[in-house]
């Protein structure tokens, strides 16, 4: 049961503009306005409180979500046994992105980088081409 008088608003207001400060993309300050809006309300006290939404990433297996629970006690014990079992790395889903954001980042800066590579390559070319002409 969640304790009275906790000025939910205010504690959301607080959150999002000290966090959202430096977020100059309105996409992104609104996705943490839900995020914040999400986690920070009286639901929270409630047992088994989906502080991340179940959601099916793809390619993975029946059963298999990107939920997070919140720990059922409010003992010492049950949050260390809870946070020992969170994964060592979150994965994007946690923060309301795809699954594959990650991959995605990835193979964006593999094409950024062969294209560099790539602009190397055509530089070193004009140079032995330059060369070949001097002599």
């Amino acid at each position: 049961m969640a304790p009275k008088n906790i000025p939910w608003d205010m504690i959301r207001s607080l959150i999002t503009e000290m966090y959202g400060g430096k977020i100059d993309d309105e996409g992104d300050f609104q996705r943490l306005g839900k995020l914040v809006s999400d986690v920070m309300t009286p639901a929270a006290y409630e047992e088994n409180f989906n502080i991340v939404k179940d959601i099916q990433p793809p390619g993975s297996q029946d059963g298999e979500t990107g939920g997070l629970v919140l720990p059922g006690g409010t003992g010492w014990k049950e949050f260390m046994e809870w946070t020992n079992s969170l994964p060592e790395r979150e994965p994007p889903t946690y923060l309301g992105l795809p699954a594959d954001a990650e991959k995605l980042l990835l193979v964006e800066r593999a094409k950024e980088m062969t294209a560099n590579l790539r602009l190397v390559m055509n530089i070193l070319d004009e140079g032995e081409q330059v060369m070949a002409e001097a002599i």
